[in-house]
């Protein structure tokens, strides 16, 4: 802020004036202090009288906010009050733009975190199944049927060979949603599974994965996603049905009521 100054001659002067300007000056150092030999345009002006007569002329003077006209000394604490509002408000003013600022900041942040999906929006993983994996996986899960781990056992079966379990090949949806789609920090809450046909050792297969429709809710949003494995020679071997709940802290979707010429499966 800045705040002019003007004195009256001083032929009858009854106080120090020009103390009394240095105080308000030592007070406020972030104002300006200007004179009226310098500009007669201020912010504030500060016509400083030395006597009740006040006779200095205020003409010429333009003040964007508030003109005084100082006769004693206690005038002066009617300036240091009006200034320190001023100054307050000012530096309320900027720490409200500051918290904003951060607010802002704070909010692109967490923007430009969140992964953003669209319904329609596909994904794609694929993985050569050979005899060790179904040796791990059933090492893991406990399931060691023979029609999966017994080369000999299986011959003797309807397929002629060991069969990779349905499980470990449908599970390979859940890494797609798990990993790209939607991807990590979600929780899948619920599955239908179909197994359409067997896949053998050595076979490749392709996981495939849409997000066919989202209901949203105040926090989260819950995505129903399609998905199917197709073997090395274009056939389906699984399909299923899955939803899985994303964090509003963690993903936005741009639609989530636009399922027109989604299909229900890939």
């Amino acid at each position: 802020m800045v705040s002019g100054v003007k004195y009256c001659g001083g032929c009858n002067s009854v106080y120090n004036r020009a103390r009394q300007v240095e105080i308000l000056k030592e007070k406020f150092p972030d104002h300006e202090f200007i004179t009226a030999a310098d500009e007669n345009v201020s912010d504030v002006w500060l016509v400083v009288c030395g006597c009740l007569r006040a006779c200095a002329s205020t003409e010429g003077l333009k003040a964007r906010r508030k003109l005084f006209v100082l006769s004693t000394e206690r005038s002066f604490k009617e300036v240091q009050a009006y200034l320190s509002c001023e100054q307050e408000k000012k530096t309320k003013t900027r720490k409200c733009k500051e918290k904003m600022d951060v607010a802002k900041m704070q909010q692109k942040s967490a923007s430009s975190s969140r992964r953003v999906l669209r319904v329609g929006q596909e994904a794609v993983f694929t993985k050569t199944l050979f005899k060790d994996d179904v040796d791990k996986f059933a090492a893991l899960t406990g399931d060691y049927s023979r029609l999966h781990t017994d080369v000999e056992f299986a011959k003797s079966s309807i397929y002629g060979q060991p069969v990779v379990h349905g499980m470990l090949v449908a599970s390979l949806i859940s890494t797609v949603m798990g990993m790209e789609l939607p991807g990590e920090g979600t929780v899948f809450v619920e599955e239908e599974v179909r197994f359409l046909k067997p896949v053998f050792y050595g076979d490749t297969v392709t996981a495939k994965v849409r997000l066919i429709s989202c209901r949203e809710g105040m926090a989260q949003y819950v995505g129903t996603f399609s998905g199917i494995c197709v073997n090395q020679n274009g056939d389906i071997v699984v399909s299923a049905k899955c939803r899985q709940l994303m964090t509003k802290d963690l993903y936005e979707i741009e639609n989530p009521k636009d399922t027109a010429g989604v299909l229900e499966a890939i």
